[in-house]
């Protein structure tokens, strides 16, 4: 039986595995196929897609890379994110798009960065690119460099401390809301996904508006498996997908070190995302 991931990261964004590494990893966990979903940048799929068809060409089991994206959005007062599949990575609207929304993000990490600076902590754009000058800077990595300098212990604690939601060094970016997610993967001719529903917090009555607010958008899908749900929260969204008729998908939110408890494929332990979930969403793309 062949397994699939979904939702993973590498060092285009906040993973700490290259692309190539990733896929490779992957490769040897015996999955059939994976996405890479970086935040906001699709610049590792290329690399990914090459090592993919290396590892078919040494003749060991084939491995299909899908090209996707992970953007961060905000509704309601909170941050939603909105996966992408099966996109075209070399659509210059959408890559200028990326390029833009980057920029935000980039003078959103400047501020922060000042921030820190002007209180003494040792932080800088070398620590925080750690070696990856490519690499699209997010909380994570200020949470990292805060490990490493013996400020916190955890990443965690890095994020209620300091980086959280209304923490003294979060500055919120500027903000595109989930439908124009969903839009700007439509134009580049992906399928919209709504990643991992209950980290956002919602009441019941909340997520189910939600649904029904992107489904009317142009919603294609829900995140229904992942590392952090509870088996009953992943019935639950499997039967939202079909009330609402949305594809299924599931991924581990692997980020190699930066989440060390999250393997590709299995998640914490029991993740499995079967291979005829990415049949039914390529359909729907078609």
């Amino acid at each position: 039986m062949a397994y699939i991931d979904l939702h993973t990261h590498s060092t285009a964004s906040d993973g700490t595995l290259t692309p190539s590494e990733v896929v490779k990893t992957a490769a040897d966990a015996g999955l059939s196929v994976i996405a890479l979903t970086d935040h906001d940048t699709v610049a590792g799929v290329v690399e990914a897609i090459e090592a993919a068809k290396a590892i078919s060409a040494d003749g060991q089991t084939a491995i299909r890379v899908i090209p996707g994206i992970e953007l961060s959005c905000h509704s309601s007062g909170k941050e939603v994110h909105m996966l992408g599949f099966f996109l075209d990575y070399k659509d210059e609207e959408f890559l200028k798009t990326l390029e833009d929304l980057r920029d935000n993000r980039g003078n959103r990490n400047q501020k922060m960065l000042d921030a820190f600076v002007r209180d003494g902590f040792p932080i800088t754009w070398e620590k925080l690119k750690h070696g990856n000058p490519d690499t699209v800077i997010t909380r994570a990595h200020f949470a990292r460099v805060l490990v490493e300098e013996g400020i916190c212990k955890t990443k965690n604690e890095a994020f209620d401390k300091y980086l959280g939601d209304g923490k003294k060094y979060y500055i919120p970016r500027s903000k595109i809301r989930p439908v124009d997610a969903i839009e700007y993967i439509h134009k580049a001719g992906g399928v919209a996904v709504l990643a991992h529903p209950y980290e956002y917090k919602l009441s019941k009555l909340q997520l189910i508006t939600m649904i029904e607010e992107l489904k009317d958008a142009g919603l294609d899908g829900i995140e229904c498996f992942h590392s952090n749900n509870y088996v009953g929260q992943s019935l639950q969204l499997k039967e939202y997908a079909h009330k609402y008729d949305l594809s299924i998908t599931g991924g581990s939110d692997f980020h190699g070190e930066n989440k060390p408890d999250i393997s590709l494929g299995t998640g914490r332990g029991g993740l499995k995302v079967h291979e005829s979930l990415v049949e039914a969403l390529e359909a729907r793309k078609k």
